[in-house]
């Protein structure tokens, strides 16, 4: 019971992280904004609930396996955004009008 209500409020906040970066994905335009939301909120939501799930399943063999799940979002998530960052500012034509954009040099 104990366990419970400490799981409880981290699975419940990574709930209301992933409503709350739903929700304010539609506040911004740009794609970039849309994704450093959501890829952040997805960390941190994902995170949350696991953590809640390891706090409620105790020490066993699925804990570890949790583990695992977290480090690999916690490594995968950042370098998965970063690409899609990446292909976006290379395909898109308009982008040093849409926002600032260093190029190559590390000039604007």
């Amino acid at each position: 019971m104990i366990r419970l209500i400490i799981a409880v409020p981290f699975i419940l906040a990574g709930i209301a992280v992933i409503i709350s970066a739903l929700i304010g994905n539609f506040k911004f335009g740009y794609v970039l904004n849309r994704m450093q939301i959501g890829a952040t909120a997805d960390t941190l939501g994902t995170m949350l609930i696991i953590i809640g799930l390891i706090v409620i399943k105790g020490f066993e063999i699925l804990t570890v396996k949790l583990v695992i799940m977290i480090l690999f979002l916690w490594m995968a998530n950042p370098v998965a955004s970063h690409f899609l960052a990446r292909t976006e500012i290379i395909s898109n034509e308009n982008i040093k009008e849409e926002c600032e954009v260093c190029d190559t040099d590390g000039n604007i």
